[in-house]
């Protein structure tokens, strides 16, 4: 994993971005296959991409998908896929053929295999695991990635691509992509921001959280991953 510290939220978020900026102006093959993830830090990066990076992302070329899904209607204010269509696809003009949501108002189990079986087909090379050319993943304070919670680690070396996952608290379902899955991407930006969230990143960077929590396995494991944050990491 490498490491990059910023001043402002605003300033780390505009480095990512940088960053997916080139890996999607040097990527080989098109369209290129992004997996985006939800909440608060994701609902800053879609805006700061309408405001400031419409005309410098050919967004054409990108096919999204996500990370992970709560089980609940798009319309749903805890639906990942609604901030995205407001915040982001629609002030964009992005065609719906190039959205592939997770239906998280079907049956979980039922549409974790559907979703699967799309990522296999829409993604180059047929493939049982296939590779997103990059994943934008989140970090919770508890550590969990995506929906990988620590009660729930079974989920980071399961063999499918897509799995149902609960949250520990609220016991809301949720379709979350497998640690497996992750760690195939060939590319992992990882916002993670605010002073919530410091704890988190100081663990990261100055613990063996290897085989200890979700965002640890799959940062120590991951071949290509890259941590923005503007939270200061001395201990």
């Amino acid at each position: 994993m490498k490491l990059e510290v910023f001043n402002t939220p605003e300033n780390a978020l505009r480095a990512m971005t940088g960053q997916l900026t080139t890996i999607i102006s040097h990527s080989r093959i098109k369209p290129f296959h992004l997996a985006l993830s939800g909440g608060d830090t994701a609902q800053q990066l879609f805006r700061l991409w309408t405001e400031e990076y419409r005309e410098q992302i050919d967004w054409n070329t990108i096919r999204f998908y996500w990370v992970d899904e709560r089980c609940v209607a798009p319309d749903d204010n805890e639906c990942n896929f609604k901030h995205a269509d407001e915040l982001l696809f629609t002030p964009l003009n992005i065609p719906p053929t190039h959205v592939h949501r997770i239906f998280g108002e079907e049956e979980p189990e039922m549409e974790a295999g559907r979703y699967s079986e799309l990522v296999k087909w829409e993604l180059p090379g047929y493939s049982a695991i296939p590779r997103f050319d990059c994943i934008i993943l989140g970090i919770g304070t508890d550590m969990h990635t995506a929906s990988i919670f620590p009660s729930t680690p079974e989920l980071l070396t399961a063999s499918r691509c897509y799995a149902v996952s609960q949250h520990p608290v609220s016991r809301q379902k949720r379709i979350t992509m497998t640690g497996t899955m992750i760690l195939k991407a060939r590319k992992i930006l990882i916002p993670v921001l605010g002073s919530s969230k410091a704890e988190a990143v100081r663990k990261l960077v100055h613990n063996d959280q290897q085989n200890i929590t979700p965002a640890g396995y799959v940062l120590s494991h991951a071949p290509d991953a890259i941590l923005f944050t503007d939270c200061q990491t001395e201990s």
